[in-house]
C-alpha cells in the first residue's frame, strides 16, 4: 500500500466520509487545496448523501480523474472527455472485480437512509471491514492508471 493510500484512510479515521477521503488525498496531489476538495464531496459520503448508491470512495477517486484529466475545453477538449470516461469504466471495472461491486448499499451491507444505518455500521466494524479496503482499493487503482 502506498502512503497515499495510508492517508486516505487515515482522513476516514479522523471522521472524514471514504469519498472526501479519496479525493482530498488525490486532489493534493494534483495541487487542489484540501480544505476546497473536503467541502466538495461531503455529500457524496455513503452513497450520494447516504441513499446507497455509487460509493463514495469510487465517486471521490472519479473526481480526481475527472480533476486530472477531464475536459475543460467544449468540443476541442474531447479527448480528456474520453480519456476520463475509459479511466473511470477502468476504475470501476477494477473495483467491482475486486469487491464484486461498487455501490455503497451492496458492498456495505447497510441501508444509511435509516436512523440506525449509521449505529449499525459502527457496531459492525463496517469500516474497518468494507470501507477502509475500498478506499485503498479506489486511491491505488487510480495511481495505476492514470
Amino acid at each position: 500500500m502506498s502512503a497515499s493510500s495510508d492517508k486516505a484512510v487515515a482522513l476516514m479515521k479522523s471522521g472524514f466520509l471514504c469519498s472526501q477521503s479519496v479525493f482530498s488525498t488525490l486532489g493534493e496531489e494534483l495541487g487542489l487545496e484540501p480544505k476546497l476538495a473536503l467541502k466538495m464531496t461531503t455529500g457524496l459520503g455513503a452513497g450520494i448523501a447516504g441513499q446507497g448508491d455509487i460509493c463514495g470512495a469510487v465517486s471521490g477517486a472519479i473526481l480526481a480523474i475527472g480533476l486530472k484529466h477531464g475536459n475543460h475545453e467544449g468540443r476541442s477538449g474531447m479527448d480528456g472527455q474520453h480519456k476520463t470516461f475509459f479511466l473511470t469504466q477502468e476504475l470501476i471495472h477494477r473495483i467491482k472485480i475486486k469487491h464484486g461491486c461498487y455501490t455503497c448499499k451492496e458492498l456495505t451491507g447497510i441501508d444509511f437512509t435509516k436512523p440506525e444505518g449509521m449505529k449499525r455500521a459502527q457496531e459492525l466494524g463496517i469500516g474497518e471491514k468494507v470501507c477502509f479496503h475500498v478506499i485503498r482499493d479506489a486511491v491505488e487503482i487510480v495511481k495505476e492508471i492514470w
